[in-house]
Parts: structure tokens; sequence; C-alpha cells
């Protein structure tokens, strides 16, 4: 059965005006995104990786708590920094970092891969809470850590690979 002739326009009106707001809306922000973890290859059993990146980042200059440590995966304790200059102040940055070190898959008792990765958060003056900020990303904080522990690992290792961001 046809329907009536004076249901048809509302009909074609309405599909217009859904065509028009879903041509006209713009597309979502994307997401910041991601930086690569720091990361470099060494030449040394894991756990023994594991205990070196123990001694660069409890140990001065850095002297970090390890908050957690799971299974070839650490997380360390904040370090403060001077944050960026916003609104007639320098705000407060603190940064932690997540280290894994990965067993290579061919030889996972004589080789690793270690990443290190930043978490960092912001806050405007003492006292006030820290709350996570996704345009801070500081993946220079976590390249200057592997650095530190590059040179400890050289000891014992053969030339490590330093890849990534």
């Amino acid at each position: 059965m046809k329907a009536p002739a004076r249901l048809r326009p509302p009909l074609l009106l309405v599909c217009l005006h859904l065509a028009l707001v879903a041509g006209c809306s713009s597309p979502p922000k994307p997401l910041p995104r991601a930086h690569r973890p720091a990361a470099a290859e060494y030449d040394l059993a894991p756990k023994q990786l594991i205990e070196t990146v123990k001694q660069v980042v409890t140990s001065p200059p850095l002297s970090l708590p390890i908050e957690q440590e799971h299974k070839g995966t650490i997380i360390t304790g904040y370090q403060e920094f001077p944050g960026d200059w916003h609104i007639a102040r320098r705000w407060q940055e603190r940064t932690r970092y997540r280290i894994s070190v990965i067993p290579d898959f061919d030889e996972p008792t004589r080789h690793s891969r270690l990443e290190v990765t930043e978490e960092s958060q912001v806050r405007a003056t003492e006292g006030q809470e820290w709350h996570d900020d996704p345009d801070v990303q500081r993946p220079d904080r976590a390249a200057s850590l592997l650095q530190q522990i590059d040179r400890r690992a050289k000891g014992g290792a053969a030339a490590p690979a330093p890849s990534g961001g």
C-alpha cells in the first residue's frame, strides 16, 4: 500500500536535516599521540638487568623509591620538577617511571630489552591536588633515565643498542 502524499515531504525534510547535521559535525578531537618508550637492548640476563636498574634508581642522584615490582616491571616513586609557565606562575610537575625488562624471545637467559616510560602529573601550587594532564608528556625524562641505566649496564653488557624515542 502506498503512503499518503502528505507524509512524504516531512520525511524528506527529516532525512535532509539528518544528512546536513551529520555532514556538518566536526570529527572528534584525537587523543594525544602516545610516545614510544625509551628502549635499549642488552646482552644481559633479565634478572641481572633488573638488579642494575634497581641500583641506578635507588642510588644518588635519583634516590627514588620503588613503589611496585612485579615480574620484570618496576614503578618508581615520583621525582619533582619545575613545570611549564602558565598564568603568571610556574606550575609544578612530578614524574614517575615504569621500567620494564623484557627477556629476548630467542635467548631469554642471556639477552634483554629495557623499556622506560614516564608518567607525569601537574599542579598549579603547593597544597593543590596533583592531576594527570594528557598534554604533559616528558619522554626526555625517560630517555635521561635510560642513559643513566645504560652507563651502569655497560660494565656488564656488550654494546647496548638504544632505540625508540
